[in-house]
Parts: C-alpha cells; structure tokens; sequence
C-alpha cells in the first residue's frame, strides 16, 4: 500500500477514534450536568466526522489514482 493511501487510512481511523471520544464526552457531560464537557464532546464528534471523511476521500482518490496507473501501463 503506497505512502499516500496508508496516510488517508490513518487519518479515517484517528477521525473514527475522535468521534468515539467525543460521544463519551457527552455522555459524560450530560451525566454530570457539564455543559464545557458536552460541547466539548459535540465538537470531537463533528471533527471526527470531517477527518473520517477526509481519509476516506483521499483513500478512494489514492485507489483511483493507482488504477490508471496500472491500467495505463497495460
């Protein structure tokens, strides 16, 4: 897996893990009547949507960048 897709895996990965952090903040937050720690917790969960999905795109993009590669080399 070339360097570029192995970057976009890790960043969807961080991007799952920040969401998963978040909604435990929340809950947290909400538990305890912490308002700082759920906002907190909404604004990981909305951060790691946008990283999750900036990996995944530059994954797909790096996938389809090595197809036409191969494809042209045939």
């Amino acid at each position: 897996m070339g360097t570029f897709r192995r970057k976009a895996t890790e960043e969807e990965v961080k991007g799952v893990g920040q969401k998963v952090k978040g909604v435990a903040q929340e809950i947290a937050g909400r538990a305890t009547g912490n308002r700082e720690m759920r906002a907190k917790g909404e604004v990981n969960q909305a951060a790691g949507h946008v990283r999750s999905r900036a990996g995944e795109a530059a994954r797909k993009i790096g996938n389809a960048v090595s197809r036409e590669k191969n494809r042209s080399r045939r």
